[in-house]
């Protein structure tokens, strides 16, 4: 991904993976960025949107979990 600042909205749950760099994302419902680098993941609830914040090229993997 490359740098700027992105909102997405999802239909199913999203477990997005951070394979390389980093990137600063704010969960719909949440007033802070909290930062992930590689190695890391995090989770994105089903009907939701979420913001990133990335600062340099960031390489990432989203899984859609249907529930």
């Amino acid at each position: 991904m490359l740098p700027g600042d992105y909102e997405f909205g999802t239909g199913d749950k999203e477990v997005m993976e951070i394979l390389g760099g980093s990137m600063d994302v704010k969960l719909s419902g949440s007033d802070e960025f909290v930062t992930y680098k590689e190695g890391e993941s995090f989770e994105v609830p089903a009907n939701s949107k979420f913001n990133l914040e990335v600062k340099e090229v960031a390489d990432y993997c989203c899984s859609y979990i249907k529930e």
